[in-house]
């Protein structure tokens, strides 16, 4: 499988790239009041609205460094089955891919960590971020939208 390859801190993850639809530069991001902490905000993305959630502030309690290698991470998140949303995350770092096999990664406390010649990679297990109040905005955020966009 291919995967890419980011950091949180200094920390090397990785995400099956099969489910990123697109990495994308940083763009301008409105803030989405009442955000849980995590969330970085929103853009539009070919007339979508999509919210996006900062990794680092995820698992660090920081926000993640603008360089240009950090980017946003288009996903096609599934907040219920059947149903496929827009999400972005933002990863520093995000510049390469890797080839590796699920049965390489291991289970090292709840992490699932592989093998790498630069050290090692963590599999970024979204669900296991995602807060309860993180589910909850997502699930109106996604509500809300669709209400709106059949209003149209």
């Amino acid at each position: 499988m291919l995967f890419l390859v980011f950091q949180v801190g200094a920390d090397r993850y990785t995400l099956e790239a099969a489910r990123v639809s697109e990495v994308l530069a940083m763009v301008e991001l409105r803030k989405i009041a009442g955000a849980p902490v995590g969330t970085a905000g929103e853009f539009d993305y070919r007339g979508e609205p999509v919210p996006v959630l900062d990794l680092c502030q995820l698992t660090l309690g920081r926000p993640s460094n603008l360089r240009l290698s950090t980017r946003i991470l288009l996903l096609r998140h599934e907040p219920q089955p059947g149903v496929q949303k827009p999400l972005g995350l933002i990863a520093e770092h995000a510049t390469e891919l890797a080839r590796k096999s699920l049965g390489e990664f291991n289970s090292v406390g709840d992490a699932l960590i592989a093998p790498d010649p630069r050290g090692r990679l963590r599999l970024l297990q979204l669900d296991k971020l995602l807060t309860p109040e993180l589910r909850d905005l997502l699930a109106v955020y996604y509500f809300t939208q669709t209400l709106e966009a059949d209003a149209v």
